[in-house]
């Protein structure tokens, strides 16, 4: 058995991904493949758009053999934390043999060259990071500038190679086993909102979904994609950022005390965070009125949904100071293959595999902490995405992790 995993969001899962997928198995002559996948709430700040079984259904449909949920804590946060998070779990596993990742540069000699100076960060490298984030300049860039001055690896700040950057800083820094590989991002770029040729970015997807189900995005998507994305769209039932925005404003005007406590709410931005509350009138302009030069728009985002979450610093902080913080292994939905790795797994995972969360009982303050915010997450997302329609029925009760099996696609 070679086993190949992908760090995922899929949302959606569009022809890129299916491109990516067919590449990965090719370069590493893979016989199963895992995709560890953002559940409700994804990296950029927001939800996702529609619930992560029926993500997780949509990949397995598309050549994946398992599907294992990244909780929030790390799906929700910065690259690094994200990255943490995913790299940690798939190397308590035990059993995974490559990583392979989607990059610009395509360069994954000059990502580990790049990750070895990080991961043993010397005070020269330290130092060049501080004065560029002193002139106001954004961490990635910083970063950027501050190898590109002392070891002359030159890496661009685009939103792959950053990722693939922390993916193989991780690999080092937790000793893993696993080999990374990277393919070359084709088609259009990250955040582009074209829709031409046959690979667009997701972002252009999910802005197409806020008016309608374009008959064009038939172009764009695997056939099990666009029939669902149809189903959804019908129900009414595609998910955006803006449906939670009264949320995160109600916790921030009742709150005021307690947003200094939220993860990531530093130098006076909660007082920033509530007069901006006080008179937005959509998330975005709620995002748009906080963003600085030192706080971007996608980390505005995050932190607007940290506050939703109520996530806090105490419980990050145990996160971000454990060197590998794999809480357990969610699993969300597999097909014939995804058994023989659940089975494979069973002897040599470090952690706990849940497949039936209302069998679980977390044992470790970690466990206790992820499992806590992973159930709130769905329970906050159903608030949104209950429905009464037999097709995509969550039912009344919000506490659908306690309910819903893991997926098994024939």
């Amino acid at each position: 058995m070679i086993t190949t995993a992908f760090i995922v969001e899929y949302n959606p899962f569009h022809n890129g991904h299916k491109l990516h997928l067919e590449k990965s198995k090719q370069i590493t002559n893979a016989t199963h493949c895992i995709g560890i996948m953002s559940g409700n709430f994804i990296q950029r700040g927001g939800p996702a758009l529609f619930d992560k079984w029926h993500r997780a259904a949509l990949a397995v449909k598309n050549g994946v053999d398992l599907v294992i949920e990244l909780p929030v804590l790390f799906a929700s946060q910065s690259s690094e934390i994200f990255a943490k998070g995913s790299i940690s779990i798939l190397n308590q596993l035990n059993m995974v043999d490559n990583l392979v990742f989607g990059s610009e540069s395509n360069d994954v000699e000059s990502l580990l060259m790049a990750s070895e100076l990080l991961a043993n960060e010397s005070e020269l490298l330290s130092n060049s990071i501080k004065e560029n984030l002193k002139l106001g300049i954004p961490y990635p860039k910083a970063r950027e500038n501050a190898l590109k001055a002392i070891s002359k690896v030159d890496l661009s700040t685009t939103s792959n190679d950053i990722l693939g950057l922390e993916y193989t800083k991780q690999l080092i820094l937790q000793k893993s086993s696993i080999t990374p590989h990277t393919i070359k991002r084709t088609g259009s770029t990250y955040n582009s909102l074209d829709l031409v040729g046959q690979i667009c970015s997701a972002t252009a997807i999910r802005e197409q979904l806020k008016t309608t189900l374009d008959i064009n995005l038939q172009n764009f998507v695997p056939l099990p994609t666009y029939a669902m994305l149809e189903e959804l769209v019908k129900l009414d039932k595609i998910i955006h950022d803006e449906s939670f925005f009264e949320f995160i404003r109600y916790n921030i005007i009742c709150n005021l005390d307690r947003l200094s406590d939220i993860f990531d709410v530093n130098e006076g931005l909660h007082n920033k965070i509530y007069k901006a509350a006080l008179t937005s009138s959509t998330l975005d302009e709620l995002a748009s009125s906080i963003k600085s030069k030192r706080f971007t728009y996608t980390r505005i985002k995050r932190i607007l949904f940290n506050i939703l979450l109520e996530i806090t610093k105490s419980d990050m902080n145990i996160i971000i100071n454990t060197t590998s913080p794999a809480p357990y292994v969610r699993v969300l939905a597999f097909n014939q293959k995804g058994t023989e790795l659940l089975n494979l797994m069973k002897k040599t995972s470090s952690i706990p595999i849940i497949n039936k969360v209302s069998a679980f009982t977390p044992e470790t303050e970690l466990q206790r902490i992820s499992f806590n915010y992973d159930t709130k997450a769905t329970r906050i997302y159903n608030l949104i995405n209950r429905t009464s329609k037999k097709a995509f029925d969550l039912g009344s009760n919000l506490d659908q992790d306690y309910y819903k099996s893991p997926v098994f696609i024939k």
